[in-house]
């Protein structure tokens, strides 16, 4: 069991400001809490069958059990994996909990190697998915090319992990506990993302213009950092790079993006666009850091991405084509 006692006691000791759109007072930033309008599912995964795993930290059942609910109500088979609601011992007092890595692995390696699942949907993220990558076999996992896995904060390392070794096809989307949260006017744009159907063109805040295209690479920052100190080898060469953040401070938003700088991470992406910065200071501030961070690279460079711990949420597929043109992000249709 591992115990990130030190992780948890920063975000406690430092009182931090909400930024603007993080309005909400759930414990858990990755709970979304269900407010106006029904949530319909049905259709928006091109799947018959979602695994659920808890690749980090364990996850609320009065959140995770109505999503799985909501998901079954749309029409899918959901399969919950043995050791998803595994009770860590003083995980009452400490959200940040996991289960031991072993069992997490064992069911994310029993889901992968069960070709009747479509979709791998991770319960929560938190801490704790840098041992899960760490501990999985991956010489025994078909590749799965087709296997969608889905899920962000935390799981940001599970996707980077399976971009950078060429396993399934990761996705930057709704973790199982967001999903009675999210915005019902995204639920549409999910649709149209996961069956490959233009979306609906995005107005961004230009930092550094230019017009640029690429897939994306999205995910926390403060995780993408980590990617970059455990050598994942994420190739980000003609990638636009998409970041989001949650309860750091911005000393650490300055030393992550610095770290990433001096592994190269930038170094040949074709573009950069920030999506939600919450919880984590006086938006001025981070506004500041963003702004002369943008002044090192040389790639265009906005804000403004409905990406991150929020309501406005956008699941973005790994490999779905993005074109950024005058300050608007499209995903065009796929060819087929």
């Amino acid at each position: 069991m591992k115990k990130i006692n030190l992780w948890c006691a920063v975000f406690a000791a430092c009182g931090m400001a909400l930024s603007l759109g993080a309005a909400r007072n759930d414990s858990d930033p990755e709970v979304l809490s269900s407010k106006g309008g029904k949530r319909n599912y049905a259709g928006v995964y091109p799947v018959k069958t979602i695994a659920i795993i808890t690749p980090g930290s364990y996850p609320n059942p009065k959140t995770a059990k109505p999503a799985i609910n909501l998901l079954r109500k749309a029409g899918y088979k959901v399969k919950v994996y043995p050791n998803v609601f595994l009770r860590p011992k003083g995980v009452a007092k400490n959200r940040y909990l996991s289960s031991p890595v072993e069992v997490r692995v064992k069911d994310f390696e029993a889901a992968w190697c069960d070709m009747e699942n479509d979709m791998i949907l991770c319960a929560r993220g938190g801490w704790g998915t840098v041992d899960l990558v760490e501990k999985v076999n991956w010489a025994k996992l078909p590749r799965r090319p087709e296997l969608f896995v889905m899920g962000y904060s935390d799981v940001t390392m599970l996707l980077c992990a399976l971009y950078a070794k060429g396993y399934g096809r990761p996705v930057a989307g709704a973790n199982l506990t967001s999903h009675g949260g999210l915005s019902p006017a995204l639920i549409p744009e999910m649709k149209k993302m996961f069956h490959g159907e233009a979306l609906k063109p995005i107005k961004l805040k230009t930092m550094v213009p230019g017009d640029c295209s690429g897939k994306p690479v999205a995910g926390l920052l403060a995780r993408l950092a980590l990617t970059v100190r455990k050598n994942y080898g994420v190739d980000t060469k003609g990638r636009i790079l998409i970041i989001e953040c949650v309860r750091s401070t911005p000393e650490k938003i300055q030393k992550d993006l610095d770290d990433l700088f001096a592994a190269k991470f930038f170094e040949g992406a074709s573009g950069v666009v920030f999506g939600h910065f919450l919880q984590s200071g006086k938006n001025e501030v981070i506004d500041k850091i963003l702004e002369d961070f943008s002044k090192k690279l040389n790639i265009p460079v906005y804000r403004g991405m409905p990406f991150g711990h929020h309501a406005k949420h956008l699941s973005i597929d790994f490999s779905r084509e993005i074109v950024i043109k005058d300050g608007i992000l499209t995903f065009p249709a796929v060819k087929k």
